[in-house]
């Protein structure tokens, strides 16, 4: 595991140094390790840690698909897509791997995933609301998702759900991009659907990278921290 937490902000005020740090798991894309993504995202880590102490985990997926570094949250048959397989190889060790980082370093606050990440996100939100999965932040952002195929029959099944009278339902936020050419923006706007009246969009033009603009990141800010500022 990669803990990180960034040194709080000259003016930050008596009562934001005595708040307790807001807790955010960080789940990688495809061929990707905790420290590519720690990097990636550090501008993230950063406009947040402008706003309240953040304690951010990033976590190395547990399958190793290519050199020494480059890892993944499943394999994939041959000639397969996340959104067209019928399986994912290797998932249960995901699984058991962010249970455990869940029960030594969390709960978590929040899950930001990007691409196969947020696939995982997704699965993990579905198996929270329908089966009463352990995991279960309060909110989520999910990047670049795609439709998680293999479980289409769980996540279909949140739409049966009332999600305003249910005991847990996670805030949630898709983001996603019209000129995504390898996760279809429709696949990620059907999970945000899915997840109902606590779900929100933000659509950018950056195709299937990570957007991080001022007012992205200010709308990153202002989900995770609007009812603690």
């Amino acid at each position: 595991l990669e803990s990180r937490v960034p040194p709080r902000p000259s003016t930050s005020t008596a009562s934001m140094a005595s708040s307790k740090p807001y807790k955010i798991l960080f789940l990688h894309g495809k061929g990707e390790n905790r420290s590519m993504f720690a990097q990636r995202v550090a501008r993230i880590e950063s406009a947040l840690g402008d706003s309240r102490p953040v304690e951010c985990e990033y976590l190395s997926a547990p399958i190793l698909i290519e050199g020494k570094d480059k890892f993944a949250w499943w394999k994939l048959p041959r000639n397969e897509r996340s959104f067209t397989a019928t399986e994912y190889i290797g998932i249960e060790n995901s699984f058991e791997l962010i249970e455990s980082t869940w029960k030594s370093k969390g709960p978590f606050d929040c899950i930001v995933g990007h691409s196969q990440g947020a696939i995982l996100t997704s699965i993990l939100l579905a198996r929270a609301l329908v089966e009463d999965y352990p995991i279960k932040p309060e909110k989520a952002i999910l990047m670049g998702a795609a439709w998680p195929q293999p479980f289409d029959k769980l996540v279909s099944s949140i739409a049966v759900l009332k999600l305003d009278k249910v005991p847990y339902c996670p805030r949630t936020l898709h983001v996603f991009a019209l000129n995504d050419k390898v996760n279809p923006a429709e696949m990620a706007l059907k999970i945000k659907n899915l997840l109902g009246h606590q779900a929100e969009a933000l659509i950018h033009e950056n195709g299937h990278d990570i957007p991080m603009d001022e007012d992205c990141l200010d709308r990153y800010r202002r989900f995770l921290f609007e009812e603690a500022l």
